[in-house]
């Protein structure tokens, strides 16, 4: 399967011109490394951070960049999954590392909590997230809990249900 991933936004703006491609994009989409996740209400990339410790951290901020204490890129993969049978779910692991993406159940605030964590041997499904495709970009949803990856403007990430036609859940 061709890596199309990243062409998918761009394909969207050309729809109209192309329909053919976003019939080819319309299921999950395709495994990549070094991918950059960006919010379509705010085209904000979907960051990492790493502290002087070692802890890591995820924002959704303006930055796009790689570097040694924070970055854009992932690993969007399908290696090491517990149960993935259906091969509908994924991985975002911080690029070239066994870090995962994570999300478990909401606390009083009504929030799903958003961090990153070491992804467990195999990667469970607190850390595997299905690409749903929704005409401009894929809501990432929480194997586990049902949940849509979401953000602000201000950079913060949790996770909510998903709702139709919110673009902070959309990514490209």
């Amino acid at each position: 399967m061709l890596k199309i991933k990243q062409g998918v936004g761009k394909a969207a703006v050309i729809a109209a011109a192309v329909p053919v491609l976003l019939t080819a994009t319309a299921g999950s989409a395709s495994a990549s490394t070094d991918f950059t996740w960006r919010s379509r209400a705010t085209d904000h990339c979907l960051l990492w951070t790493r502290s002087s410790d070692n802890r890591y951290s995820v924002h959704n901020d303006y930055w796009c960049t790689t570097t040694s204490s924070q970055g854009g890129s992932w690993d969007d993969t399908q290696s090491g999954l517990e149960n993935n049978g259906s091969g509908k779910y994924w991985a975002q692991k911080v690029h070239n590392t066994n870090v995962c993406l994570t999300s478990y159940w909401p606390g009083s605030n009504g929030l799903g909590p958003v961090y990153l964590e070491n992804c467990s041997g195999p990667v469970n499904y607190y850390e595997q997230w299905e690409e749903r495709w929704v005409g401009n970009g894929f809501n990432l949803v929480n194997r586990m809990t049902g949940l849509c990856l979401d953000g602000n403007g201000s950079g913060d990430m949790y996770a909510l249900p998903c709702q139709s036609g919110n673009n902070y859940q959309v990514w490209y």
